[in-house]
């Protein structure tokens, strides 16, 4: 059997740019993302619940299931959101510009 699309739009159009998936644990945050030179807005979808925080701020940011996030950014770090039934959490990422 073929293996469905993961609605992950690097994959679906085949554009080259910076992009990945996420699985992250609720024990403990997980850098996704690292830019080296300037910050650039990254779009975050969340296919279960995450916990975004940016360019280590003191303040993070839920992302509810199914949704996404724009963020400027040159570090993005998450983990899964506690209080959900697993202990892993999904989604992607994209560079939008």
């Amino acid at each position: 059997m073929a293996k469905q699309a993961q609605n992950v739009p690097a994959d679906a159009v085949g554009i080259q740019v910076p992009a990945g998936r996420i699985a992250a644990g609720r024990n403990r945050w997980q850098t996704v993302l690292m830019a080296r030179d300037k910050p650039s807005i990254y779009r975050l979808h969340a296919t279960d619940s995450l916990m975004v925080e940016v360019d280590g701020a003191a303040r993070t940011i839920r992302v509810e299931r199914g949704a996404s996030l724009d963020v400027l950014a040159k570090k993005i770090r998450v983990k899964a959101a506690s209080g959900g039934a697993g202990h892993v959490a999904q989604g992607w990422y994209v560079m939008v510009s």
